[in-house]
């Protein structure tokens, strides 16, 4: 059996539950969201996300004598547990986070290629860097606890017409030193 970390930083499942998380889509919604997905390889890992219980047939259509389903994510279940994170070995961590760096490369490359240089990629929220917290053990579990409250507090927030996306990916490196 796949650990959820197996099945949730796969490239192509990683994408489809990112799109489902944004709202609920069929399967031809979601090849049309992601572009280079063939449909045999939509429904296999449709089926993977759906027997692993991290995405769900949310509704059934009678279109043309056929059922269409209505994918989406069970948010609850797509977090991973501190102790399958704690229980991960240093090589599977970096072989997961090969995966999501280059999940998220794609994103920047998506994006950038779909602007003009005159752009205000500011304006989009766009931007990324590398900020060190010189932090003690009081510091540092003060600055997670308010992290996570301020994260929890927008990504609660729902889809709207006047809202955009904005994807926030985070990082926290240890020093070695």
């Amino acid at each position: 059996m796949k650990s959820k970390a197996d099945i949730l930083l796969h490239p192509v499942r990683m994408r489809i539950v990112q799109a489902l998380l944004q709202e609920d889509m069929t399967v031809y919604q979601l090849i049309n969201k992601l572009g280079d997905v063939p449909q045999a390889t939509m429904y296999r890992q449709l089926k993977t996300l759906v027997d692993s219980d991290l995405v769900k047939v949310k509704e059934e259509r009678a279109i043309k004598g056929a059922i269409e389903k209505v994918y989406g994510v069970i948010k609850e279940h797509t977090r991973i547990s501190k102790e399958e994170f704690a229980s991960l070995s240093s090589e599977e961590h970096l072989n997961y986070f090969t995966t999501y760096h280059t999940h998220l490369l794609r994103e920047v490359q998506d994006y950038l290629m779909s602007k003009s240089p005159k752009d205000d990629y500011k304006m989009d929220g766009f931007s990324y860097g590398i900020t060190p917290l010189y932090l003690s053990e009081d510091e540092k579990k003060d600055f997670f606890e308010r992290y996570h409250a301020l994260l929890k507090e927008f990504a609660s927030k729902q889809p709207a017409a006047d809202k955009k996306t904005i994807t926030l990916a985070t990082m926290f490196i240890p020093s070695t030193k």
